[in-house]
């Protein structure tokens, strides 16, 4: 039952309870503790992580996560994840831009249903290596807990931590932050 409040305050009170409502499926998929602690990347990552590949885009047995490409973009990100749709788009702007020498790219799912991710993978068409990661292990690694997540790394063998970002980038921004690591190097 709902206290007697001046009708003000009942309007506001539905109108929280509205936006709220609204606001849940476009606000990134966090989680709880997520959304409250966010990523928590390091500044560098192992370079010597492995994980079993999807075999989507390549049919190698396992993928390095960190790559010796000039640059690595992993890309964290959850089939049920409503923002990372329109990431993966803007991720495909950036796969045009540079050829896999330049900057290697790489997904990260945490889902156990490998057949889920290869099957969203393939119905997207999306064109860089993907892996699960169901115990969190390169997750922990890379100190991400939101989705979607980029995290660029230098391929200079240290795994430091060029740029990182949790929420939807664009390509241009992705690109931008690219070209002043591949101008830097």
């Amino acid at each position: 039952m709902v206290p007697d409040l001046p009708p003000s305050s009942r309007t506001f009170t539905r109108r929280g309870t509205l936006a709220l409502a609204v606001s849940i499926p476009f606000s990134g998929c966090l989680g709880a503790i997520s959304s409250v602690m966010g990523n928590q990347v390091p500044p560098s990552v192992p370079t010597d992580l492995r994980q079993e590949s999807l075999g989507v885009v390549d049919d190698e047995g396992t993928i390095d996560i960190v790559t010796d490409a000039d640059l690595t973009l992993v890309y964290f990100f959850a089939t049920w994840c409503g923002p990372c749709g329109p990431q993966r788009e803007e991720l495909r702007e950036v796969r045009e831009e540079y050829d896999p020498e330049t900057l290697a790219m790489r997904a990260v799912s945490p889902e156990d249903d490998e057949q889920e991710v290869v099957d969203y993978w393939e119905d997207h068409e999306v064109e860089y290596p993907a892996c699960t990661d169901p115990d969190s292990d390169i997750h922990s690694e890379f100190g991400v807990s939101a989705y979607p997540s980029l995290v660029l790394v230098d391929g200079d063998g240290d795994g430091d931590v060029r740029w990182h970002t949790s929420g939807t980038a664009d390509a241009d921004e992705i690109i931008e932050q690219v070209d002043d690591e591949l101008v830097d190097e």
